[in-house]
């Protein structure tokens, strides 16, 4: 019997959810029924109880209506009764049911005992987990007379309130009289069952937001949370954007909130929930509070005007450290007054660039307040003597050469404003665009802002949320009135449209350029014409060409500039955004390449108001670059260079996704073409292990190490006959490579397909390809040049439509043919009566990619026929754009921007329908994809009343490949796995908070589902490590393969004297040190969860729990560019540094840097955290024996000629 609904009488319409669980537990359990669920029908006075085992189910219905009158029945005043339900049980409901089932067995099964604990609990009552709450205060720790008080700077007396300890939140509930201020009734309109009169505020505070958590048992009785971000709020079930009347200094500052006990003695029930592990982990005693002290705002003002004093003379990049110091609650402004004498004086003598490197460091080193925080840590004195030893440290640091400069890197401070606070952030390198290469010396006057909710995740558009008080009077306000900072205030200028898609955009502070004022306004006038565009998401969209990230500028003459008609055909253009250029420009493009790349014959471009592809036409002669009215998108530009933003310089690997392999299965690409190519992914991760060889090639597939050099390291240190497989660190480094690839294969899906490529894709000048014909040619690793011949498959992602997927014949061309020019692109047909990119889910040639293969199992015998769908017109507002319109539409994106949602709701309607994405409700949403991709440009959102109403229905219950995986912790003695544990929809009671409820996962039956499950991390390592010749003793302390390299190196370089290098290679540890805490730090995605220096090394991040966020994308991106280019930096310092006129000092020093590297001073192991790595000593190897291959050979040849020569004359004799 599969699942059965049981009819619950005798609920309350106040009971909660999860109480009613719980009593329920305590029923169902002896009919061995752990996993159920309960949806409470207020509207009815019922609920209904689902449980995937029907047989005992019905047994336990049986067993009520005989025992009707049963003690155990009573409930909340009333006694419950039970019946069976008419209507059939959900079924995906029922299957997430037998999958939380499987779940708490293998739980079980792997020592937890989670079951064995469930069964307890029938024993015995739940601990209690509400308490009521007297009064609420938030504000700040202070040290007074070297003792911690609370500082309350906000205070909310005679609540009615509730406070909740679920498994991952705390709930706060109260109910407060609305103020005389008409606007929170406006912004939070009550709920019609409830007083016009009245606001219910719901506060949630994550468990991993909280830094601290203390309970007052001997004062005020009260729990103290220190939280690392601000709680989320709603306010009449809207989201909130603040407590009454709080201003939004105190919010973002005060992160400390007290919550008063009403009854006293609840304290020992609350040590009893930490005792259990409900609770974070609490200090107990007495915590002093200050009521209401000297106020918060004054502070801030004082700050300021200090700020501001004319004999302080602090540069902006200086004021905008301190006043990241109070806002950002590091410390209360009041105690940052007390330090800008000792600042002043510092930037004084040491410069401002240093001081703000010894700043920035403070924000590294500074505890987190609360009881158990020593004064001595954050008292003034302390704080000074951690400056004093920061702004010595640089000072002291050998100066490395800014590579920012040379690869067009800006420094740029950034904002990041969430509903209830704005916090200061950087600088951070920032790649170039138009406008700031144009004012490249003042970078200081441009601000990057990212709007986030308080956990810095990107908002999403869900119907179940009301978030319109955060977008259209928080966020808006921030657009409109501008943010001020050290001083200026700045302004919205624009975005680009990737920086839409991520909720961030560029503010402007006027500046003087020429005797100019520069604004917002001026530098979007010195853009271009766009005076005759009428959409406000179309002008954006213009603009934000000149926000686009650019790799490098090159100055063309105007005068080689041509225009050519477009390819039109049937009211398709074939040529949409792609132009050429002769072999004189392209030469002038190629010489922006770094040496080590291939030359590109395609380019991504922008110029002047034009965007899209060039490629080479040998048929074209002397200077000209071709454009086609598709890619000028407006004029009126004086910018006469070319901008790069993406080169063809090698092929792209083809690795299937989701969306593509569903698309496949239902075009009836059998299961087991996958299963063989995930399984040699696989093969492939697992052989890595069973030599050095495998190793480095894994390195190098996945391009890891390539600024550190480290797969040359690695077949260098071979070669040389060291023992590479007893090495710590190399274990480690392959174990997260391998970790992280498995992820991808596992969480993602992301299969790689040896026989297929990623590619610009580009059309043919030649009129060479008949309709249906491709000519796709690439350049392999040895340098080959490569052509697909017969039957491809193409398609771009993302790809949703079944016809979204079609064949191509690829064919190669004549020797003569310009084709053959071509490479790391494929070119498609300018003839037929439809261009292929177009049915390739809307594709144009501007620059998108395109993935081909010619794998025999991966092309389909028919193909669907393509979706085709009518291009919207943009909103025309009547009269010219303006800066406040493009803000308004930079809000209503946000607000309403659906792409993510319609792309989730489709895997999952895939996969429960049994036609998959050839279902009706598939189709719909591939549509509704459509428009949402083209919201951007036209300013036409999804309308919610489209979506399938199965997207309501199931849409909470999802395929397993959904689930998050499994919890990973990267510990000293290597990677750890905890158990899998089954969805605890525990918090999902609808009366708290305004979250949407969580989501369960199921079995899928489909090909996403058998990858997935055929997968298990925690079993493949085990083999992994059983099958390795790695180190088993598992000791952490040996130098490894490093000193046996040190040792190499010193017999073979007998007689340098690399020791007067020894303090330069110290300094150069330091800076390195200090570097890479810095990116873990401001690249980890929470306080509590820190990168590893692994991490920073490899460039990628290993997923906590399978699932990585799209702020974790972006913040890895970040993180790997960022290092890099101080790798190289380094690299460059270790090479050249600072001359000294000595022979060999390149080998010299960095000879004394993997001296440095395989040394631990007792000093630095307490500086360095216990799970970091020794990088360091790995990119001095690589520098060291680079530079000792290089001596060898002048070495080695020179008495070889010596020897050639004496041999030359004797003959000559």
């Amino acid at each position: 019997m599969a699942g059965i609904e049981i009819v619950i009488r005798g609920t309350r319409e106040f009971a909660s959810v999860t109480v009613l669980k719980r009593c329920l537990a305590h029923l169902l359990g002896p009919f061995d029924i752990f996993n159920f669920e309960v949806r409470i029908c207020k509207a009815k006075n019922h609920a209904i109880l689902t449980t995937h085992k029907g047989l005992e189910g019905s047994e336990f219905v049986r067993h009520y209506l005989r025992h009707a009158v049963s003690p155990s029945l009573l409930f909340q005043g009333g006694r419950l009764a039970f019946n069976f339900g008419k209507e059939k049980p959900n079924e995906f409901l029922v299957r997430v049911l037998q999958r939380e089932e499987k779940l708490r067995l293998l739980e079980e099964y792997e020592g937890m005992g989670r079951l064995e604990t469930a069964k307890s609990h029938i024993s015995r009552p739940p601990s209690q987990r509400e308490f009521r709450i007297s009064s609420l205060a938030c504000g700040n720790w202070d040290f007074i007379a070297l003792e911690p008080h609370f500082h309350s700077y906000y205070y909310e007396v005679s609540m009615d309130a509730t406070a909740t300890f679920g498994d991952r939140y705390l709930f706060l509930r109260y109910t407060i009289k609305a103020g005389n201020d008409s606007l929170e009734m406006i912004t939070y309109p009550s709920p019609d069952e409830t007083d016009s009169e009245m606001l219910i505020y719901n506060l949630l505070f994550p468990y991993s937001a909280i830094a601290s958590m203390a309970l007052d048992c001997k004062h005020d009785r009260a729990i103290v949370c220190t939280m690392t971000e601000a709680p989320k709020m709603w306010i009449n079930g809207s989201r909130g954007i603040g407590l009454r009347e709080l201003p939004l200094e105190v919010s973002t500052s005060c992160q400390v909130f007290h919550l008063r006990l009403s009854n006293p003695s609840d304290i020992s029930q609350l040590l009893r929930l930490e005792r259990e592990g409900i609770l974070p982990q609490c200090s107990v005693g007495r915590v002093r509070a200050l009521e209401l002290g000297e106020s918060f705002l004054n502070q801030m003002a004082q700050l300021k005007d200090a700020l501001d004093d004319p004999r302080h003379e602090f540069t902006f990049a200086v004021k905008f450290q301190i006043q990241k110091l109070a806002q950002n609650g590091y410390l209360s402004p009041r105690a940052v007054v007390a330090l800008i004498n000792f600042i002043s004086i510092m930037q004084q003598k040491f410069g401002s660039s240093p001081t703000v490197s010894a700043l920035r460091r403070l924000f590294q080193q500074l505890p987190y307040a609360g009881p158990s925080t020593k004064s001595t840590e954050l008292d003034t004195r302390a704080v000074m003597d951690l400056l004093r030893q920061n702004i010595e440290s640089v000072a002291d640091e050998e100066p490395n050469p800014s590579s920012d400069s040379l690869i067009n890197v800006f420094r740029i401070h950034r904002a990041e404003v969430t509903p209830t606070a704005t916090y200061l952030a950087g600088p951070d390198p920032e790649a170039g665009n138009r406008v700031l290469r144009k004012y490249s010396t003042f970078s200081g006057y441009f601000l990057r802002v990212t709007f986030m909710d308080e956990d810095g995740e990107t908002f999403y558009c869900d119907p179940q949320l009301k978030n319109a008080a955060i977008f259209n009077i928080r966020f808006a306000e921030v657009l409109i009135n501008g943010i001020e900072i050290g001083g200026r205030r700045f302004e919205f200028l624009g975005f680009s449209h990737s920086s839409l898609r991520a909720q961030t955009c560029w503010f402007l502070a006027p500046f003087l350029h020429l005797n100019q004022q520069i604004d917002a306004d001026t530098i979007i006038t010195s853009l271009g014409d766009f005076s005759h565009i009428r959409s406000p998401a179309r002008c954006a969209a213009r603009i934000g060409q000149a926000f686009t990230e650019t790799s490098v500028s090159v100055p063309v003459d105007p005068a080689s500039v041509q225009v050519v008609k477009d390819v039109e055909r049937n009211g398709r253009v074939f040529s949409d955004g792609v132009g050429t250029c002769s072999m004189s420009v392209l030469k002038t493009l190629q010489a922006t390449q770094s040496p080590s790349t291939i030359p590109a014959t395609v380019f991504q471009i922008r110029f002047a108001g034009a965007k899209g592809m060039v490629s080479l036409d040998t048929r074209l002669k002397g200077n000209i670059l071709v454009l086609r009215p598709s890619m000028i998108k407006f004029r009126g530009s004086k910018d006469s260079s070319i901008e790069i933003c993406g080169v063809a310089s090698k092929m792209l690997p083809l690795v299937l996704n989701r969306q593509l392999i569903k698309i496949l299965e239902d075009l009836n690409i059998p299961n087991n073409a996958f299963q063989q190519l995930q399984d040699a992914a696989i093969d492939e991760l697992r052989n890595s292990v069973s030599s050095v060889e495998n190793a480095a090639a894994l390195l190098e597939n996945h391009d890891v190490g390539l600024a550190t050099q480290t797969t040359w390291l690695v077949r260098k240190i071979h070669s040389l006959g060291f023992a590479l497989s007893e090495d710590v660190f190399f274990r480690d480094l392959l174990d997260a490579v391998v970790l992280i690839q498995l992820q991808e294969l596992k969480y993602k899906t992301r299969i790689p397909v040896k026989d297929g490529a990623t590619l610009y894709g580009i059309m043919d000048e030649t009129e060479t390809l008949a309709e249906g014909e491709v000519y796709c040619s690439w350049i392999d690793k040895e340098g080959h040049v490569n052509c697909a011949s017969g039957i491809v498959v193409v398609a771009r992602s993302p790809a949703l439509h079944p016809g979204d997927i079609q064949t191509a014949k690829a064919i190669t061309v004549p020797q003569d043919s310009p084709l053959n020019w071509l490479h790391n692109c494929i070119v498609f047909s300018s003839r037929g009566a439809r261009d292929l990119p177009s049915q390739l889910a809307g594709g144009d040639l501007d620059g998108d990619l395109y993935h081909v293969s010619w794998d025999k199992g991966l092309i389909p015998q028919s193909c669907q026929k393509p979706a085709s769908y009518p291009r919207l017109p943009p909103l025309d507002i009547g009269r010219p754009v303006t800066r406040y319109d493009m803000s308004k539409f930079f809000v209503k994106f946000m607000e309403q921007d659906q792409l993510g949602r319609v792309a989730t709701q489709h895997q999952v309607l895939a996969d429960q329908h049994d036609s998959g994405t050839l279902h009706d409700d598939c189709i719909r949403l591939a549509e509704l994809h459509s428009t949402a991709v083209d919201f951007s440009k036209t300013g036409t959102p999804v309308n919610e009343l489209q979506f399938p109403i199965n997207c309501r229905r199931n849409g909470r219950y999802r395929p397993d490949f959904m689930a998050p995986g499994r919890k990973v912790k990267i510990e000293k003695h290597g990677i750890i796995f905890e158990s899998l544990k089954p969805d605890d929809p525990e918090d999902d009671d609808p009366r708290r908070a305004g979250e949407p409820r969580r989501c369960r996962y199921y079995e899928s039956k489909k090909i996403l589902g058998i990858l997935y499950r055929s997968i298990d991390e925690k079993a493949f390592f085990r083999e992994l490590h059983e099958r390795s010749a790695v180190l088993k003793d598992d000791s952490r302390l040996t130098q490894g393969v490093l000193a046996e390299v040190w040792e190499y190196v010193q017999a073979e370089t007998r007689g340098l004297n690399w020791e007067d290098y020894v303090e330069e290679a110290v300094s150069m540890r330091e800076a390195y040190d200090a570097m890479v805490l810095d990116i873990i730090l401001q690249y980890s995605t929470h306080p509590t969860e820190r990168l590893e220096e692994i991490e920073v090394f490899i460039g990628s991040v290993i997923c906590r729990t399978g699932y990585r966020s799209k702020r974790q994308k972006e913040y890895m991106t970040g993180m790997k560019e960022k290092y890099d280019r101080e790798v190289l930096s380094l690299m460059a310092t270790m090479r050249d540094g600072e001359a000294r006129g000595v022979e060999h000092e390149a080998l010299l020093r960095s000879m004394a840097c993997l001296y440095v590297g395989i040394e631990e001073p007792a000093e630095r192991k307490e500086r360095v955290e216990g799970g970091r790595k020794d990088t360091f000593g790995w990119i001095a190897a690589a520098a060291c024996l680079r530079e000792l291959e290089e001596y060898q050979e002048k070495r080695d040849v020179g008495p070889l000629k010596t020897l050639l020569g004496k041999l030359k004359v004797a003959g000559g004799r």
